[in-house]
């Protein structure tokens, strides 16, 4: 396998399991066993900080594992600020003073881990997406 950095997909393919980035076609190692699949393109997400999906012996989606800091960053008001949470987080880090200040931070992360931004509005409402 190549070591290009991307979204991994564990795939099958006629003699067993590939693990392939995002948008490439080819792979040089095929696994016989999905789980070995999987711990391989696990490994690969996490060293380089990307998503994986894992797909089912028909090829569609089956599973999906991010890490926090590879999810989609939303900017939400809280009762002290303005506060910067990643997709399916409940936990708030760091609270902001102004709106302005954790859209920056979003915006950094998001551009670090090529993720989105969601900004919300003061009702809580999605507002805009970088």
């Amino acid at each position: 396998m190549s070591d290009i950095v991307g979204t991994q997909h564990v795939t099958p393919v006629e003699d067993g399991w590939i693990v392939r980035a995002s948008g490439q076609e080819g792979s040089s190692i095929i696994f016989s066993k999905r789980n070995e699949a999987i711990k391989y393109a696990r490994g690969i997400a996490k060293k380089h900080n990307v998503c994986m999906v894992i797909h089912d012996e028909m090829g569609k989606f089956d599973e999906f594992e991010c890490s926090a800091e590879t999810r989609d960053k939303h900017v939400v008001e809280r009762s002290s600020g303005w506060a910067v949470i990643s997709e399916g987080e409940k936990e708030v880090s760091e609270i902001f003073r102004t709106k302005g200040a954790a859209m920056a931070h979003a915006y950094d992360l998001a551009t670090k881990h090529n993720v989105c931004m969601l900004v919300h509005g003061k009702n809580g409402k999605f507002k805009s997406m970088t």
